[in-house]
């Protein structure tokens, strides 16, 4: 969760920085925004976790934000 106005724009920068190099972004198994993550993000209290999906080259290709589920 973003506590703050300042976390909420550097993290959309920082995804919007990443789009722009042509890595896709993905949250849930779903094609996802940098805006549409962040709001997720500010919503919920739930933790998400970033996969990095690299090429057979080492290339970074996608970063997948996906829920953490708690067990107990």
């Amino acid at each position: 969760m973003l506590n703050s106005k300042t976390e909420m724009i550097t993290m959309k920068n920082r995804l919007k920085a990443i789009l722009d190099q042509g890595i896709e972004l993905y949250l849930d198994g779903k094609p996802a925004s940098p805006d549409g993550i962040v709001e997720r993000f500010v919503r919920e209290e739930a933790v998400y976790m970033p996969d990095f999906v690299i090429d057979e080259d080492g290339t970074l290709i996608q970063i997948r934000y996906d829920k953490i589920m708690e067990t107990n």
